[in-house]
C-alpha cells in the first residue's frame, strides 16, 4: 500500500488481446499461448512468447461451467478438479502479473459445447 493509504494500481499488461471461442464446439481442454490472441489496439496478432498479465473468462452459457487453469493443458480429457470455475452467464478475472511464477500459457474448457465463450488478456514483454 502506498504511503497515502491508497492502493497501487493492478498490472493489466502493456498489450491487450482478445480471442472468441464460440467457433470451439467441443468441452475438451485448450491451450492458449499469445499467439493465439489478436491485439484489440492494432488488430495485428500479438507476438508469441509474451507473459500473461491479467486475464479475463466470459462465459455465456446459461446452464453450464466452464473452467480455466493458468498453465498448458496436459491433454483434452484432464479433469476440472481444482480448477478454476467460471460459473454460467458470468466472468472470472485476475491478475497473473502478481503470481510467484510466470503464466505464460493458459487452458479453458467449456462446459457447454455451442456456449459463446471470450478470453481477454493482458501481456507484458
Amino acid at each position: 500500500m502506498a504511503a497515502l493509504g491508497v492502493t497501487y494500481p493492478i498490472k493489466a499488461g502493456s498489450i491487450r488481446g482478445c480471442i472468441q471461442l464460440t467457433g470451439v464446439t467441443d468441452t475438451s481442454w485448450h491451450t492458449l499461448t499469445s499467439a493465439d490472441f489478436k491485439d484489440s489496439v492494432s488488430g495485428a496478432s500479438v507476438t508469441a512468447g509474451l507473459k500473461f498479465a491479467w486475464l479475463g473468462v466470459i462465459n455465456l452459457s446459461e446452464t453450464t461451467t466452464a473452467f480455466v487453469k493458468y498453465r498448458a493443458a496436459s491433454g483434452g480429457g484432464d479433469t476440472t478438479v481444482n480448477e478454476i470455475p467460471v460459473l454460467p452467464y458470468s466472468a472470472h478475472t485476475d491478475d497473473l502479473a502478481t503470481l510467484s511464477l510466470n503464466v505464460t500459457s493458459v487452458a479453458y474448457k467449456k462446459g457447454e459445447a455451442a456456449a459463446e465463450f471470450y478470453i481477454i488478456a493482458g501481456f507484458d514483454h
